[in-house]
């Protein structure tokens, strides 16, 4: 079809305007920005798509640091665009990356944006960089021309701020010292203006001739290469909340050199907002004098829309917090952004004269000069890259020459460099109006009519969001193979074509953990830097409804506090790998409807929270089976299959009564697949409407443990077509939506070592749509508006804290808070997590006992070899450096497992985690009390020695009993503790040391064994034990003593105290004497003895002729 030729301008707001993207991001504040495009997406047309804008193959983005984007995401590695500050989430990448322009390798795209330019810059440097015939250039140009740093400098920041009268001073000793050599051409007049001299300059320049001229000049120069507008800053209601609030960096010591603390006054933020109106103004007026090929891409009103300025109502701006909200869409000086860029850290790259980040960091240079003393008043925070902390005097001020130009010495942590600077948000909505326009104008080329732009609150429109690869079948790996066992697996996933391999599943430890885990963070930057999307796991339990109704960590079934551990877990794995977390995979879904759609509804609450608190999240729900159509809008993607090859071919039972329009929103798991059938299995997937697969040739209990080899992979990449996931915005709240009334009274009514319970009132009141929890003022979970109490977790003993809760309207609007309510959680005993450790045993089975103070993913038990005798192979459990018990049974989740794993190698140093089912134990929970009956008992292994072991949200903790016989409570490993004595000892009477060991041999041989029964505390010797002496009656004895835990005389067969005896000489280690202690106060003891009359044969018969003798001749 022919194709009009497109060349076009987009100049956009350089105080807050621009381009346009992907118009599909919801933005999670109180309302939201949505296009009117709901009139041209329902039209079919077979040979026309006017969202198709591949044909786009030649653009270029130019203009200042807004285009430039400083601050949003990763710089751009290469030498220029690395001086000029350029981002790989600025509009202008986002906009060339989008998936409706097409494959980017297809086209050529000139970033030629530098910080710091001004309108001369981009008329003499970029735009003869360019090359000619572009079809779309992106313009962003105008504010350094008003001097918006210099602003930023006397108005807000104040990094040099003199009198008037000692600015000769300064440049006189910047002047005479060698490190200023920019000191020369630098405009010191620029320091001592004072901030109503600054703003009265800026809007003098912005109402001149030359500004508007020199618009005029830069879009004519840009019109003849051809083939946005700025936002305000401040929230226009202009409340005094700020006029207080401070944000001036330094804290003087010389108190006459300069001028005064700056403060965010009303007047000034409306005086700041007037000068962004009136550069608007001009742009649009250059944009209108340039004619049709020039747009105007006004994104100001948006920003207000959504809250996204600063001094909102209701936001403290005076907190040392990072991101006083969510919403905010400018950097401020300590915003840690979704990419989890620290602000406070100084980069080793110093920055170049005439950029954003080199005029900071002169000014920094100038107080440093002349107040060496003075420090930043966030100095605390602040540390070079690499290291945890730097004193300010440390860092040299050192003037580099570069090819690029000056570079000026990093004074200033690296987030000061980009303040006032769009962040990622507004980059995306910034892209998005963008790819708007583009889309309208294509329309227009095709003779339909405009496409409106009108501002709503609902949610932004949806083109979809497959990262760029478009709507193929792709693979997307429940990647369970843990980093540090295979990395050669990771390595090969990541190397996978992003189109092909497009998603990877996160599982640290049945979820995200509380702690960082540094094997995992290195695959999930790579594979994020990849452009995979990276998943985290999160378990829903079946929300406690499946038969075996299982519990939160915390013990309840109740289905607020599902949602509650949910959503902690889901901001866990955000707030662990900031910026590389791109969905969750909610596991273990429950696909029964419910009476009126009760969790279907909920589980669409809970992905709708997700996509609000992050946005762009793509979600997966995971029931493994089939799924009704009342879970299509759940969650992003619907996983209904996870089962064998055999029933995949042979049992095969698709949804009932609905196929989804796109295919990504199934995802099949098919396990056992041979190599040759890999291929068939992947187009019969798609037959069956899965555009997400899994295929592997793994087996249960693991399939997820490995990845196939290449051989097998190649044979379902070369299937499929490719793509990306479909990634929804949440659910919009309604047209016509209510506000909320505010909650009733909030009540704490439990608390414990890790947990807070409250409860609200909802009595006389409509439900709204949710009520937000805050902890300390931050959101810790949202629930639906019917529920009305939550357990909230995840809190550390013996902590003190303060809780609201806020109503949301269905207008998506919340209330203020309510009462604030205090708590403070228990602190643990002896610091301990794992407590009350017992077992009871018998000879074919055993019962552990444990109270875990604190919920934890893993709790399992190790039946251990006693630490004198360790036999391999076996899984070694350390208690300290160098020392460990070793173990061949372990339960975990109901299960006894032997160990499997085969002994090493020479060259292997670490033992595999291998293990073999072995049957079932089951285990009750009571509170905080866990028991579990183990099928095996005495009879197989001796289960006195064990270990409890507690694993993920909380620190590995280990409790042994007994303890090591080389325990040292000095020494111990992390998380080690050890409860109970040893059933072994080697201790007996004084004359122990000279017991004849073959005389205890002889004793325990020559008594009756079988079933012939020994009570303790016998008359005689005989009904006890056994002895054995020498002709004088020195010998040893082996019997059994004590009392039971009844009070009764113990009682023990002869086959038991025959195996009691090798015990005590094979596990105890005992050399001579020893004792086997059976835990209830029974014990079989061997030990000294005088007076026995049993002797060998010929020793007897010498025994009674000496006496006889002896006897007669006295």
């Amino acid at each position: 079809m022919h194709r009009q030729l497109w060349h076009g301008l987009a100049a956009i707001a350089t105080l807050g305007s621009c381009a346009l993207a992907n118009p599909l991001v919801y933005w999670d504040v109180r309302g939201n920005a949505s296009m009117n495009y709901e009139r041209f997406m329902a039209r079919d047309t077979a040979d026309f798509d006017q969202s198709d804008l591949s044909f786009i193959t030649r653009m270029a983005a130019i203009g200042d640091s807004y285009s430039a984007g400083i601050g949003a995401g990763d710089r751009i590695k290469t030498d220029a665009d690395w001086a000029c500050s350029r981002y790989d989430h600025s509009y202008p990448y986002l906009v060339h990356n989008d998936p409706q322009l097409g494959d980017p390798a297809a086209r050529t795209f000139q970033f030629a944006s530098c910080s710091g330019a001004v309108i001369a810059d981009v008329l003499n440097k970029q735009i003869p960089q360019i090359s000619g015939n572009q079809q779309v250039i992106l313009l962003s140009a105008g504010g350094n021309d008003a001097e918006l740093s210099n602003i930023l400098n006397q108005c807000i920041f104040q990094w040099a701020v003199v009198n008037s009268e000692q600015v000769m001073v300064a440049k006189a000793a910047a002047l005479a010292d060698k490190d200023y050599k920019w000191a020369a051409d630098f405009d010191w007049d620029r320091i001592g203006r004072g901030c109503e001299g600054q703003l009265a300059r800026s809007k003098g320049i912005i109402a001149g001739d030359a500004f508007s001229r020199s618009l005029d000049s830069v879009i004519a120069a840009a019109k003849k290469k051809l083939g946005p507008e700025y936002a305000k800053f401040f929230a226009e209601d202009l409340s005094s909340a700020c006029d207080s609030v401070s944000w001036s960096t330094w804290v003087y010591k010389l108190y006459n050199m300069f001028q005064p603390v700056q403060k965010l006054t009303s007047a000034h933020r409306k005086t700041m907002n007037d000068l962004v109106d009136a550069a608007n103004a001009h742009i649009s007026a250059a944009v209108k004098r340039a004619g049709s090929q020039v747009k105007f891409v006004d994104y100001d009103s948006y920003v207000g829309s959504f809250n996204g300025r600063f001094c909102e109502k209701g936001v403290d701006e005076s907190t040392s917090k990072s991101n006083t909200r969510t919403g905010l869409m400018f950097y401020e000086l300590n915003t840690l952004d979704p990419l989890g860029l620290n602000p406070w850290k100084r980069s080793d790259n110093p920055p170049f004269e005439g950029t954003f980040e080199g005029t900071m960091n002169q000014f920094a240079e100038i107080t440093r000069l002349v107040d060496p003393d003075a420090q930043l008043s966030d100095q605390a925070f602040i540390s070079d890259a690499g290291t945890a902390s730097v004193a300010f005097s440390n860092v040299k001020l050192v003037n580099s020459a570069s090819v690029l130009g000056l570079q000026i010495p990093n004074v200033l942590p690296d987030g000061y460099g980009r303040v006032f600077h769009p962040q990622i948000l507004l980059h995306e909505l910034i892209a998005s109006l963008i790819i708007y326009q583009m889309v309208n104008k294509n329309e227009q080329d095709h003779g339909f009519p405009e496409i409106p732009e009108t501002l709503t609150f609902g949610s932004c429109p949806n083109y979809g969001n497959n990262n760029g690869a478009g709507d193929g079948q792709q693979i997307a790996l429940a990647s369970y193979v843990n980093p540090l066992a295979d990395p050669v697996a990771w390595d090969r996933m990541i190397a996978y074509p992003s189109s092909k391999v497009s998603v990877l599943v996160a599982n640290v430890l049945n979820g995200p953990d509380t702690t960082v885990n540094e094997d995992w963070a290195k695959v999930i930057d790579r594979a994020h830097t990849s452009g995979k999307r990276i998943i985290g796991y999160v378990r829903t339990g079946y929300l406690g409804q499946s038969q075996q109704a299982f519990e939160t960590r915390l013990g309840s079934t109740d289905l607020a506090d599902w949602v509650s551990q949910i959503q902690t877990d889901v901001d866990l794995w955000y707030q662990l790998y900031p910026g590389k977390i791109g969905g969750i995979f909610f596991d273990e879904g429950w696909n029964d409807c419910g009476p009126d759609n009760l969790y279907a509804d909920l589980y669409r609450f809970i992905t709708d929270a997700t996509k609000q608190k992050h946005p762009g999240a793509f979600t997966v729900l995971n029931p493994g089976a089939t799924m009704p159509q009342c879970f299509e809008h759940s969650a992003d993607t619907l996983m209904t299959f996870e089962q064998s090859y055999d029933t995949y071919m042979n049992n095969y039972v698709p949804n009932p009564g609905w196929t989804p329009k796109d295919p990504r929103k199934l995802w099949h798991i098919i396990y056992g697949v041979p190599e040759a059938d890999a291929g068939n299995v992947a187009a019969l997937a798609l037959k069956r409407g899965a555009g997400l697969i899994h295929i592997t040739n793994d087996l249960l209990p693991n399939p997820y443990d490995t990845l196939p080899d290449e051989a097998y992979m190649k044979a379902i990449t070369d299937t499929i077509k490719g793509g990306g996931p479909d990634v929804a915005d949440p659910t919009p709240y309604p047209a016509n939506g209510q506000a909320a009334f505010p909650p009733g009274p909030l009540s704490v009514t439990a608390s414990d070592y890790s947990s807070v319970s409250l409860k609200w009132d909802i009595s006389n009141r409509e439900s709204p749509h949710a009520y937000a929890v805050y902890r300390d003022g931050n959101e810790v979970a949202r629930l639906p508006g019917t529920m009305a109490r939550v357990t909230i977790g995840n809190i550390s003993p013996g902590s003190s804290m303060s809780f609201t809760v806020r109503a949301i309207g269905t207008d998506g609007k919340e209330t203020g808070d309510s009462n604030s309510v205090s708590a403070t959680t228990q602190s643990l005993p002896n610091n301990q997590a794992v407590t009350n450790v017992k077992v009871g045993k018998s000879a074919t089975s055993t019962t552990i006992q444990a109270d875990f103070l604190v919920p934890y993913a893993f709790m399992r038990v190790y039946l251990t070899d006693p630490d004198t005798h360790c036999q391999m192979p076996a899984w070694p459990i350390n208690y300290n450096t160098g020392n460990f018990i070793c173990t061949h049974y372990m339960v975990e989740n109901e299960v006894l497992y032997e160990y499997s794993g085969a002994n090493l190698t020479e060259g292997q140093t670490n033992y595999p985690w291998a293990w073999s089912s072995k049957g079932a134990a089951p285990v009750k929970r009571d509170g905080y009390t866990f028991t579990w009956t183990l099928p095996v008992g005495t009879d197989t292994t001796d289960s006195s020695y064990f270990s409890v072991q507690a694993q993920g949200y909380g620190p590995l903790t280990n409790v042994f009993h007994p303890c090591p016989s080389e325990w040292d409570d000095g020494k111990p490993s992390a998380g080690a503790f050890c409860t109970g004595s040893s059933p072994y000892d080697c201790k007996g009477e004084t004359l122990c040391s000279t017991t004849n060991v073959k005389w205890c041999d002889k004793a325990v041989n020559q008594m009756n064994r079988g079933q012939t029964t020994y009570t303790s505390n016998a008359l005689a010797l005989a009904l006890s034990g056994n002895c054995w002496a020498n002709n004088a009656g020195f010998g040893c004895s082996v019997q059994i003593r004590g009392t039971d835990q009844n009070g009764k005389n113990c009682k023990i067969t002869g086959d038991e105290m025959w195996q009691a005896y090798q015990d005590i000489r094979n596990i105890g280690g005992c050399g001579k004497c020893g004792t086997k202690h059976f835990g209830n106060g029974c014990m079989v003891s061997v030990d000294y003895y005088y007076g026995c009359d049993n002797r060998d044969g010929g020793v007897q018969f010498m025994a009674a002729f000496a006496e006889t003798n002896l006897t007669d001749s006295m």
